[in-house]
């Protein structure tokens, strides 16, 4: 099931499964300029090359999140949370872990269609590098995405690079 929620102008998407829930940043605004760049290969879908334009953290978890726009009525969304205190490693993508989530999500423009490829716990791994003292981030993953449980798991790999900007938020 999905939701839509317009909190301090940011629009969270809601995913909700039989065993989870989870938040994602679909869009905010921030008077911060947040810079970086984050790409994604998944076996049966178009590359994915978009700008980061949420980095933000209640300094409990960290929210990062990079849109690309294929043409007028298409574009994709690569977002991860990790937990403030990660350490700048290896980490593997498990229930629990430092990294709560990583999400592929292809939208309609006209916000009618969403069709989330949430990550698959215990699939793989990330390499984080994170400094919340200057704000910055950067991380690579090889893991598997899955539309839904009844579809096939699909082999991705991607990255952050030169994430800046940090934005800290208050709940």
């Amino acid at each position: 099931m999905f939701r839509l929620l317009l909190r301090n102008d940011a629009l969270f998407f809601f995913l909700e499964g039989a065993c989870m829930k989870r938040s994602f940043y679909l869009g905010a605004k921030s008077k911060k300029a947040v810079k970086g760049e984050a790409n994604v290969f998944i076996t049966g879908l178009s590359r994915f090359d978009g700008n980061v334009e949420i980095f933000v953290t209640d300094e409990n978890e960290v929210t990062v999140l990079a849109r690309q726009k294929f043409d007028e009525q298409r574009s994709a969304l690569l977002q991860i949370d990790f937990k403030y205190d990660i350490a700048s490693a290896e980490h593997k993508y498990e229930v629990g872990g430092k990294v709560s989530s990583i999400l592929y999500m292809l939208v309609d423009e006209a916000g009618t269609k969403f069709t989330p490829y949430p990550a698959v716990f215990g699939s793989g791994s990330v390499n984080v590098t994170f400094d919340s003292t200057i704000g910055t981030f950067s991380a690579d993953f090889r893991l598997k995405v899955q539309n839904s449980p009844t579809e096939p798991e699909l082999d991705a790999s991607g990255a952050f690079e030169n994430v800046s900007g940090l934005v800290h938020q208050t709940k």
